[in-house]
C-alpha cells in the first residue's frame, strides 16, 4: 500500500486528529547536529480538545477524587503550555533529550497518538528514535514513513528483520545524541510536561543519573485510571519488583558505561538495566507527579499479565544474576499469590550466635526503654541486636535469621518484622507518619489476606518507621550513631535512630515474611507523650517534607485513609 492511499484509507482517522491538534508545519533544517535551532522551530500546538480528552479519568466513584488530582496538578490549557515552553525557550544550556521507542507491528491509532504526544511537548529540546523492528505491518511502516515523523527532531530507522525489544532498543540509544535518554514504548503516552519536568528536574540536580515519575493506565476506552503514586529510590523495594519503571530517564553516559539492554532479559530488559545501574551507586531523582500513560490491550502486560509470561521469567532471573553479582546468598522466586512481577528473596541467614536478642518484658515501664537497649547492646560483641517483645510469638523457625539476613546488604542497618493478631487480621507491616510524629500503620486490623496498595502489606520494601519492639539493628550503626538517644526515655529513640540512620545513608526494611503474633494490643501505644513532643520538634523539617517512602500525594492525616487521594 502506497503512502497516498494509507492517507485516502486512514482519512477518517486523520479528521479526528486535526480536531485535538493545530498543526503547524515544520521547515526543513539541515544543521541536524545542532540544538540550537529548536528555539525557532514551530512546535505542533496542542487544542483545548486535546488536553481536556487526555486529561479524562474513567468515570465512576472510585476515580472521581483522581479526577480532581488531574484537575489539579496537569496541564488543562494551552496557555499553562505556553508558558512552560516559554520558560524552556529562556533556560541557559537545558538539557537535551533523546527518546527511543522500538516498534513492531503498532496499531497505527495508538503509535500516532504516542508520537504525537512526543511532537506536542511543551519542552522543545528533545530527540525521538524510533526503530522499527522488522514490522510486517503496511500501515505500520506507513505510518512510520508519513507525515507523522515529518520533524527534523526525529528519525525513523527501519531494521528489516527482528531484533527483539532489547536488540532495536540498543539501536536507537547508538543513534541518540541526548545528554540523557527516556525510554518510551511504542503505545503508550507521555504528559505533554513530561520532558519539561524531566528537564527541569535535571537542571535542578544535575548530578542526578536517573530520573522516574509516577504513572497511571490508559484503558480502552481512553480513560485513564490505576494510578501507581511510588516512593522515592528505594533500592530493598526494586528487590521486591521493578517498581519504578513508566517513566525512566537514564544519563547517556550511565547507559553506556552499562553496555545498554541485554537480551537475554528481553521482557524484564528494564528491570535487569535498573538493578545493574543501582549497583553504581547512582544519583536517582523521583517526581512525584503522573508523566507516563501505560496503554492497556489486550496484548499488553498492562491488561493481562499472561499474555508475557517470558517478560516475568526473565524477571526473576535478572534478580537472581543480580544476587550473584552482588553476593547476596539465597534465591528469588515469584510469589504466586500476588499479581505478576513481584517477587520474595529467600536469603541464607548469619549464624544465631552472631544475633543478640534482647526480650522487652510485657510488663517493662516505657521510661527505661532507652537506657535498657544502650546497656544491652553496649554489653555484647554480636553485630546484630533483636529487640522483640515477650508478648510477641514468632509464626516461623528462625525467624530472627530472617530478619538479620537483610543487615548483611550493604547499606541496611535496620530491619522489622510484621505482626498479626490471634484472629488473622494485620498490626504491624511497616509504618510512617502523621505530620505531628505520630505513627500511622497501613491497613492495621485488616484480614492478613489484604496486599494494601502496591502490596506494602506482603512485599519487603524500604521504610522509616520500624516497629520498636520488633526490630533488628547494626551493631556497627548504633556505634556510628552514638546509641539510641538518651533524651528519649522510651520507644521514640528507636524511631529517632531509624531517622538518623536514614540522614546517615543507611536505610530500614519491612520484612512481611518474618511473621510474628501479638498477644497484646497495642504495643506501639507505649510511649510518653513528652518523646512525642522531643521528636516532633527534633525532625519538624523532615515530617513536613513527609516520608520518602510514602508519596506526597497521597494523605497521612489519619489511619483509615492511608495510601488514598485527598478527598475519599
Amino acid at each position: 500500500m502506497q503512502l497516498g492511499n494509507f492517507r485516502e484509507k486512514q482519512h477518517w482517522f486523520y479528521r479526528v486528529i486535526r480536531k485535538v491538534f493545530n498543526y503547524i508545519p515544520s521547515s526543513f533544517i539541515t544543521e541536524e547536529s545542532s540544538w540550537q535551532w529548536l528555539r525557532f522551530y514551530p512546535a505542533i500546538v496542542p487544542a483545548q480538545y486535546c488536553f481536556n480528552e487526555w486529561n479524562q479519568a474513567i468515570n465512576n466513584k472510585y476515580y472521581l477524587n483522581y479526577q480532581k488530582w488531574i484537575d489539579q496538578n496537569s496541564l488543562t490549557t494551552l496557555e499553562d503550555w505556553r508558558l512552560l515552553q516559554q520558560k524552556a525557550y529562556h533556560w541557559k544550556s537545558p538539557p537535551k533529550i533523546s527518546i527511543v521507542t522500538p516498534v513492531h507491528n503498532t496499531e497505527i491509532e495508538v503509535l500516532y497518538e504516542c508520537i504525537i504526544s512526543i511532537r506536542a511537548q511543551a519542552y522543545p529540546y528533545w530527540q525521538l528514535i524510533l526503530v522499527d523492528d522488522g514490522s510486517s505491518n503496511i500501515d505500520t511502516l506507513d505510518l512510520l514513513k508519513s507525515g507523522a515523523c515529518n520533524d527534523p527532531r526525529i528519525q525513523v530507522y527501519f531494521s528489516g528483520k527482528s531484533q527483539g525489544i532489547s536488540g532495536a532498543t540498543n539501536q536507537a540509544i547508538e543513534k541518540s545524541r541526548g545528554d540523557y535518554v527516556l525510554f518510551l514504548d511504542h503505545d503508550d503516552r507521555l504528559a505533554l510536561d513530561a520532558l519539561y519536568r524531566v528537564a527541569d528536574e535535571i537542571r535542578n540536580y544535575p548530578e542526578v543519573d536517573i530520573v522516574y515519575s509516577d504513572r497511571d493506565m490508559i484503558s480502552p476506552e481512553g480513560k485513564r485510571y490505576m494510578y501507581l503514586f511510588k516512593p522515592c529510590w528505594s533500592p530493598e523495594t526494586l528487590l521486591a519488583g521493578n517498581y519504578i519503571f513508566h517513566l525512566m530517564c537514564y544519563r547517556r553516559s550511565l547507559v553506556n558505561q552499562l553496555g545498554g539492554l541485554r537480551t537475554e532479559f528481553d521482557g524484564s530488559q528494564d528491570y535487569d538495566l535498573i538493578l545493574r545501574a543501582a549497583e553504581t551507586e547512582p544519583q536517582v531523582r523521583h517526581i512525584q507527579t503522573v508523566l507516563y500513560h501505560w496503554r492497556q490491550h489486550h496484548s499488553s502486560v498492562a491488561l493481562d499479565s499472561g499474555a508475557k509470561d517470558y517478560a516475568f521469567t526473565a524477571g526473576v532471573k535478572a534478580l537472581n544474576v543480580a544476587m550473584q553479582r552482588r553476593g547476596i546468598a539465597g534465591e528469588a522466586v515469584e510469589i504466586e499469590s500476588l499479581w505478576r512481577g513481584n517477587y520474595r528473596l529467600d536469603l541464607v541467614a548469619p549464624d544465631a550466635t552472631e544475633i543478640e536478642v534482647l526480650n522487652i518484658d510485657t510488663e517493662f515501664p516505657v521510661e527505661n526503654y532507652t537506657q535498657y537497649i544502650n546497656q544491652s547492646i553496649a554489653a555484647t560483641e554480636k553485630p546484630y541486636i533483636a529487640i522483640i517483645s515477650q508478648a510477641l510469638a514468632p509464626v516461623n523457625e528462625n525467624i530472627m535469621g530472617q530478619l538479620a539476613a537483610w543487615l548483611k546488604i550493604e547499606g541496611v542497618a535496620i530491619a522489622s518484622g510484621s505482626i498479626i493478631t490471634e484472629y488473622q487480621l494485620i498490626d504491624y507491616a511497616g509504618a510512617t507518619y502523621h505530620k505531628d510524629g505520630g505513627l500511622i500503620v497501613p491497613y492495621q486490623g485488616w484480614p492478613i489476606s489484604e496486599p494494601g496498595y502496591m502490596a506494602v502489606t506482603k512485599l519487603t520494601r524500604n521504610i522509616s518507621a520500624p516497629h520498636p519492639f520488633c526490630v533488628i539493628i547494626r551493631r556497627e550503626v548504633w556505634q556510628q550513631l552514638g546509641g539510641l538517644n538518651a533524651h528519649y526515655q522510651g520507644v521514640y529513640s528507636l524511631l529517632d535512630f531509624s531517622l538518623r540512620a536514614l540522614a546517615a545513608d543507611w536505610r530500614c526494611v519491612s520484612v512481611p515474611q518474618a511473621q510474628f503474633i501479638s498477644r497484646q494490643p497495642d504495643l506501639l501505644a507505649h510511649y510518653t507523650e513528652q518523646d512525642k513532643q522531643l521528636f516532633h520538634k527534633s525532625w519538624q523539617d523532615w515530617l513536613e517534607k513527609g516520608d520518602p517512602y510514602y508519596n506526597s500525594n497521597l494523605t497521612r492525616d489519619s489511619q483509615d485513609k492511608v495510601y488514598q487521594l485527598p478527598g475519599k
